[in-house]
Order: structure tokens, then sequence, then C-alpha cells
């Protein structure tokens, strides 16, 4: 009799057990979620022209934006169907693996340290780091970086490469590219690393800097987007959009529009 109480009472705890454990959460489809809201939630910069940028109506535009826009139209069937989110440096990684955003185009560029935590879609565009200095300048390769300041971004790649080919250079990094460059022109350092891409339009505004020739990098750029299962569709979704604006030619039409 006592076998038989004792069974029953364990036969009774394993099934309240099993009635305990909640099943685990479904992962949510990122795509899906998209279409369900009806629009993307994108992350972008505002500091990164010409790919993002607040232009002379306070609105957002760069080439970044326009590949965002016909990501949009695609998918969702609307270049409208986007809510913004300006994403600062240091913040890009952490907001896209937090969920926080959909995707995040900001002429970031792809890495295989990034890619342990993020993922990227096929390269969208390509460029490579280069020097800014002023046009009277003595430096004339990055070899004459040794003992010198050197400005970067903080958080990018830009702060890796001068220690590769001088060693000897001090590092002085800001938050945004509109810092370096301020603290370029007040003689806080004596050239500026960055993406040769995002240099041009410093130089531009101010023809009495200039790019140095050497390039110290290959920079392939990528749209970020979670590095899991929920993620897979969007990337798919937005890798056949980019293809597709390579066969068409539209890709190389942006390059164009924003002197790229």
């Amino acid at each position: 009799m006592k076998k038989v109480l004792i069974l029953i009472l364990m036969i009774s705890v394993c099934f309240l057990t099993a009635c305990s454990i909640e099943p685990e959460a479904d992962e949510v489809d990122v795509l899906k979620a998209a279409q369900e809201r009806g629009k993307f939630i994108v992350g972008v910069g505002y500091d990164s022209k010409p790919f993002g940028f607040l232009n002379e109506k306070n609105e957002l535009d760069g080439f970044d934006i326009d590949i965002a826009k016909r990501i949009a139209s695609s998918v969702l069937g609307s270049e409208k169907a986007i809510e913004y989110v300006e994403i600062k440096s240091g913040k890009a990684i952490s907001s896209v693996s937090s969920g926080k955003v959909d995707f995040l185009v900001d002429a970031m560029t792809i890495t295989p340290q990034r890619q342990i935590t993020i993922a990227f879609s096929e390269p969208y565009y390509t460029t490579g780091q280069a020097m800014l200095v002023k046009k009277d300048s003595k430096i004339n390769t990055v070899k004459d970086l040794n003992k010198k300041k050197v400005i970067v971004l903080l958080n990018t790649t830009s702060e890796q490469t001068p220690k590769k080919y001088a060693p000897a250079a001090i590092l002085i990094g800001f938050k945004t590219r509109e810092e370096c460059f301020k603290a370029l022109k007040n003689n806080e350092g004596e050239a500026m690393i960055s993406d040769e891409a995002l240099l041009k339009s410093f130089v531009t505004a101010n023809p009495d800097y200039k790019i140095l020739p050497q390039k110290l990098s290959v920079e392939p750029y990528g749209i970020a987007v979670k590095n899991t299962d929920e993620a897979k569709n969007l990337k798919k979704e937005i890798d056949a959009v980019l293809n597709q604006m390579k066969t068409d030619g539209s890709l190389e039409e942006l390059k164009q529009k924003w002197n790229l």
C-alpha cells in the first residue's frame, strides 16, 4: 500500500512540475514584425555626410538614407515606411543586437570582430581610410605620423589603423566627425584619419585642406542586422534589394548622385 501511495505522489509531483514549466517564448521574426507594424525602424547617422546627415532643411539626407528608402519601398511598398533612429558613435552594435532597430545603415565597415556580434548584408560600398591634413602640412605619408598627434573618431576602425603603420603616433579621439575636424582646424592634431568617402565633404567645404593619396585600408560597408535566426529573413530581403540595385544600375546612380 505504501508503495502505491509513493508512486501516486511521485506521479503527482511530476505532473505538477511539468505543468509549471512555461514554454519558451517564440522568437520574433524581425521582418514579420516590421510588416505587421507597417514600417522599419532604421538606425542611421546624422554625422556621416554624404551617407547620413541633416541637410539645409533639417531633413535626413544622404546615400545611406536613399538605400534605406529603396529597401522600404521594395519590401514594405513605400519609401516612407521608415522610422529613423539616430545612432551615435559607440552605440551602433548594441542598437542592432538589442533590437532597438531592425537594421542599421550608417557607413559601417564589415569586420570579423563585428560579425561575432551582429550580421551584415553583402557590401554595398567600398572605400578606404585616408589622411586629411592642411594643404601646407609637412605630413606626406603615414610614416610621418610617428610622434605626431592624430585625430580619430572613437569606436571606429580608424582607431586601430594608425598604430599599424605609425606605432609612435599619439591618438586623440572624439565622438563625432565634426568634433574631429574642428580639432584639426584648431591645431589639436596634425592629421585626421577616417574613411576617404567621409573626408571628402570636409575638403569640399574647406579648400585649405587636402586628402593625401595614400590609402591605409579597405573598408567594405554593410547593412547591419541581428546575428540570430530572427533576422535571417530580413537579411535575405535586404541582400535581394541590394543585388537588384547593382543589377539595374540604381546603386551606381546613387553613387554618382552623392559623388562617391
